[in-house]
């Protein structure tokens, strides 16, 4: 079972929605976390649709910031337990009898409101039992060297959350990937901060031992993408299924390209009859060349997407000041490249 937790800083954006949907088709989240919705009720309920979520919990925004979002398959059940701007608790359980508690969490970026944050993570530890897997943006670091750029972190921030954390009993579950998860600024100011985080108590480390935090690909938002692997004792981290291509038929793309226009036309202009039977086999013909050629048109873009999320991840976990330059210019021609693969 998969998990996915983003602070998406707006889905409004299609990039934004397009990435996520991305992270949807290739993990196969159970249940996803969203934080920043900046949509109405309405917007997300169409986007969980599109995800192909059967269901929603939702913390509207309030004007135009926040907004809080879980969506989550027919796999698991879900039961809400306490939901606010800065939180939505839910009890899960699913076929093997397994039940724990998974809470998603938002901090306020606001400092002179953290004491509230810290008091809620301590209510929330009151208030169940349960295996407790929680995170999310929590807005708060706990050490300084877990951020680069910018002035230190006022000493009485991070602890106060380190407090909190340990009136809950829950730790910091790690991660595999980029060490920061919120980056912003100028390629000569640039501020990275690992505000995003996983934690657990050791009951449910005891049920998912093997368990993995990966930080994902930063694009389309200031914020990596959490994805966590629940894994028992016996399990080990899969990632990533077989492409297939559905049976033919003219894509919309297609009508954009100069090369199946040619074939289009070499085929209907050839000297076979024009009888309906001639026709016929005019079209099949034709058919056969177009699949042809999109296959390997595809494979083409396919190669072209793979080089360009090759150096796109090579930068991603060594940004600074000095590549931030190319690793927005190949966001771009990333975003250009799987746009054009999601029409195909």
């Amino acid at each position: 079972m998969n998990i996915l937790a983003w602070n998406v800083q707006g889905l409004g954006n299609d990039w934004t929605f397009q990435i996520l949907h991305d992270y949807v088709q290739q993990y196969s989240p159970s249940l996803v976390f969203i934080s920043e919705t900046l949509s109405s009720k309405s917007q997300m309920e169409r986007l969980r649709i599109k995800l192909g979520f059967s269901r929603m919990l939702l913390w509207e925004k309030e004007g135009r910031s926040g907004g809080l979002c879980l969506l989550w398959s027919d796999t698991i059940n879900v039961q809400l337990l306490s939901g606010s701007k800065g939180h939505i608790d839910v009890r899960v359980s699913s076929d093997d009898s397994i039940c724990w508690r998974f809470t998603g969490l938002y901090g306020s970026p606001d400092t002179s409101l953290r004491y509230h944050f810290s008091n809620l993570m301590k209510r929330l530890g009151d208030s169940s039992t349960l295996p407790w897997l929680c995170g999310g943006d929590l807005n708060e670091i706990l050490f300084n060297h877990e951020k680069q750029g910018g002035i230190e972190r006022a000493h009485y921030l991070m602890s106060n959350f380190r407090e909190a954390l340990n009136y809950c009993g829950l730790a910091d579950l790690g991660y595999r990937g980029p060490k920061f998860t919120w980056c912003r600024g100028k390629a000569t100011n640039l501020v990275q901060e690992r505000l995003d985080r996983m934690l657990g108590n050791y009951e449910w480390m005891d049920l998912f031992p093997n368990s993995c935090v990966h930080h994902l690909n930063l694009r389309g938002s200031d914020h990596h993408p959490l994805l966590v692997e629940l894994l028992k004792a016996d399990e080990f981290s899969k990632f990533g299924k077989s492409w297939k291509r559905g049976k033919f038929h003219f894509e919309e793309a297609w009508a954009e390209e100069t090369e199946c226009s040619n074939i289009i036309k070499e085929q209907l202009s050839s000297s076979r009859t024009d009888s309906l039977e001639g026709v016929a086999g005019k079209l099949c013909l034709c058919a056969s060349d177009l699949e042809s050629w999109n296959l390997e048109s595809f494979r083409r873009l396919k190669l072209q997407v793979r080089k360009a999320k090759t150096a796109f991840d090579r930068i991603d976990k060594q940004l600074s000041s000095h590549n931030w330059k190319e690793h927005q210019r190949l966001e771009k021609v990333l975003y250009a490249l799987r746009y054009k693969e999601e029409r195909y």
